[in-house]
């Protein structure tokens, strides 16, 4: 048994530019029902993603490309061309889309409207690349990533700018460069300089920073990349923008096995693809033993089963989503839910498109999400204390040790909630018998009979309080999860 005082922060993602278009407004001008609203209400910050400058570049590329076109298809079958609004990762600069807000102060008006309802503002920091059309490619033509050697050409992976140099395109070491992008030079001290200043300045209309693919500036990876060695580069920036800031959140888009190294230069939250990958693939065991890692580790790892690059969680895990989102509640960290999610949502919209395609709610996991979110929301701002113990399998055909069962103790709301997660792909039977502090947390309770209530059905069951002590049966249908809600007051 494993018992340790549990921290989660819940991020809400919401597609920033389709929600101010398909709502008709500006962010000053959101409606109240947007922050009264379960998604909002369960959160403790939004994540404005997409509010930056738009490229025209941007959108000229994404129209003529044909892979892309193939996928926004995919998405709007009745795809027309005012949808395609370019990449919100092709910053043009950092100021705000004018579909979104007119200048930075209402981004910061919108972050204290977040702040009094006790929520931190999250937006995008894209460090590795601007679009091809950025005006700071002009005002900084050495910082960015060009071809110095003389006769050279233009390669599938470079364009050649109106001031003559051949430039790169971002890109990582895996497939060719983002053609509407171009490479900041890590390689150069300059650039940290000006990220810096760009970001105190930044810093000032937000708490915290998601940034985009925040592994490339590493020294080797930018080597790997474009045979350069790149100088150090995010623990000096994030111990400045801290140094102001001492609260402000990095979060880092990270993969490649490069998420403790991010959490040692100082980043808050990583991505824990791993974990999305095993849920995915039902891989029970790995599951487990990835849970098993440091209880440092864990607090620093920011999990999903659905986020803007993903397919829908409803698509990819089916009957399972409900089940899956269930065991990252239980998880420490952060955990990451996508505008659309909550409905249920099966399509994936391309970032790069204006427009969401009409789909029918989902009413079953509607509701499964309402009632997560109202208990999520009865966490914040509590001491909760999480415990990790076993089931006892009946039978040896019933292996259980991969069955991932956890409690949450909320002693000031005088609620337990317990998970059964079963990550096999075959039932279990198996017996739980709940722990000392447990145990006694149900023993203060005056009820002779407590209900337990099933967030995932909405089902509740009606036990003895002595029955619930001696423990109880489990019977669990594969790759399901039983999340049950006790008051105990």
């Amino acid at each position: 048994m494993n018992h340790n005082k549990l921290n989660q922060f819940f991020i809400y993602q919401l597609n920033t530019r389709i929600f101010c278009i398909e709502n008709g407004t500006k962010l000053p001008q959101t409606p109240e029902s947007f922050f009264s609203s379960p998604d909002v209400l369960a959160a403790d910050a939004v994540w404005l993603m997409g509010v930056w400058f738009p490229s025209t570049a941007s959108v000229k590329i994404c129209k003529s490309h044909e892979g892309l076109n193939h996928e926004f298809q995919k998405s709007l079958p009745d795809l027309v061309d005012t949808d395609i609004i370019g990449s919100p990762y092709a910053v043009y600069e950092y100021k705000p889309n004018p579909i979104i807000a007119e200048h930075n102060l209402q981004l910061k008006q919108f972050r204290y409207k977040l702040n009094t309802i006790g929520k931190k503002l999250i937006l995008d920091f894209v460090p590795n690349h601007m679009s091809v059309d950025s005006p700071l490619i002009d005002l900084y033509p050495d910082l960015f990533l060009y071809k110095k050697e003389p006769g050279a050409v233009v390669c599938k992976n470079s364009f050649l700018h109106k001031n003559g140099r051949i430039y790169y395109h971002g890109r990582d070491p895996y497939f060719d460069g983002w053609t509407d992008t171009v490479q900041w030079d890590f390689s150069n001290p300059t650039t940290l300089t000006l990220h810096t200043k760009l970001l105190l300045e930044l810093a000032d209309v937000c708490d915290g920073f998601r940034c985009d693919m925040a592994m490339l500036p590493l020294e080797d990876v930018f080597e790997r990349t474009h045979g350069i060695r790149a100088l150090s580069y995010w623990k000096e920036l994030i111990t400045n923008i801290k140094e102001f800031r001492p609260d402000f959140l990095f979060i880092a888009e990270v993969y490649w096995n490069r998420e403790y190294d991010l959490q040692q230069l100082g980043f808050d939250y990583t991505y824990d693809k791993t974990l999305y990958d095993r849920l995915k693939y039902r891989d029970g065991e790995g599951i487990r033993l990835h849970l098993e890692a440091t209880e440092d580790y864990q607090n620093h790892s920011l999990r999903f089963i659905e986020n803007h690059d993903e397919e829908r969680a409803t698509f990819t895990f089916g009957e399972y989503a409900n089940s899956d989102f269930a065991l990252l509640c239980f998880l420490p960290g952060s955990i990451l839910y996508h505008q659309g999610q909550r409905e249920g949502r099966k399509i994936k919209i391309p970032v790069q498109l204006a427009r969401s395609p009409k789909e029918e709610k989902d009413f079953l996991s509607e509701n499964f999400y309402d009632r997560a979110f109202s208990i999520i929301q009865k966490r914040q701002n509590q001491n909760l204390d999480l415990e990790i113990f076993e089931l006892k399998s009946y039978g040896e055909e019933y292996s259980v040790k991969n069955c991932i069962v956890r409690s949450i103790l909320n002693r000031d709301n005088k609620q337990l909630e317990i998970l059964i997660f079963n990550s096999y792909s075959h039932e279990i039977l198996g017996a739980m018998h709940l722990t000392e502090s447990i145990l006694e947390f149900i023993k203060l309770s005056s009820k002779n009979e407590l209900v337990l209530k099933d967030i995932l059905t909405g089902e509740s069951y009606t036990r003895e309080k002595e029955v619930l002590i001696r423990g109880m049966f489990v019977r669990l249908e594969s790759g399901k999860a039983h999340w049950f809600v006790i008051d105990v007051g």
